[in-house]
């Protein structure tokens, strides 16, 4: 029988390394292009913090801050880009592993969901901009084949149910070959090219 892997634990996983991602980058490289068209360095990790500040809320069965729009968020970070998500990550992480939180259903951007469901749609948004912002700024993201492996199973179910919903947040998958990482697979689902490179937008 096929094992996956504690939810919590990959949380945990995909904060700390994004944390580590954002803790890499210079203050001068916020401004910089990332894969994310239109986003820079700074947009992204503000989109970030909104989404993990929004995902804690749903772990504690709220609605959320009406101002954390995860297309057009609020300026959020400041100038403590890393402070700022360390907070707002241990605020998810308690909400998360508060008694309960991971049963029957829990509010989503979509709508309704497991409660799982809606936590590895967190653990996969964490792990997608981790990966744009090291991109970005061509700095380490530590992401290994465990947590690629993971995050892709979510991906493949996720990414399909968002685009119908708002066919505005992905583009079309990108083909991979067979031979492609568990990473490479995982962010083609997303729409992005995986051959980008700062110098091609800058």
């Amino acid at each position: 029988m096929e094992t996956f892997p504690d939810p919590l634990r990959i949380l945990d996983l995909a904060q700390t390394r994004a944390s580590s991602v954002i803790a890499s980058i210079r203050q001068d490289q916020l401004h910089l292009p990332t894969p994310c068209d239109e986003w820079t360095v700074r947009d992204v990790i503000n989109k970030l913090v909104a989404s993990t500040l929004l995902f804690a809320a749903f772990g504690k069965r709220e609605n959320g801050d009406s101002n954390l729009d995860l297309v057009n968020p609020k300026e959020l970070i400041g100038d403590d880009p890393l402070g700022i998500f360390n907070s707002a990550a241990a605020e998810c992480r308690k909400a998360w592993r508060s008694p309960g939180a991971l049963d029957g259903m829990a509010t989503s951007t979509i709508g309704e969901a497991k409660a799982r469901s809606v936590l590895n749609a967190r653990i996969f948004d964490t792990t997608v901009l981790s990966w744009d912002i090291s991109k970005a700024c061509s700095v380490a993201h530590s992401i290994d084949d465990e947590q690629a492996t993971y995050v892709l199973r979510v991906a493949n179910a996720l990414v399909p149910a968002v685009r119908s919903h708002n066919s505005a947040r992905y583009k079309s998958p990108v083909s991979v070959s067979d031979n492609s990482s568990n990473l490479e697979k995982m962010i083609s689902v997303t729409g992005r090219d995986l051959n980008w490179a700062p110098q091609e937008l800058g």
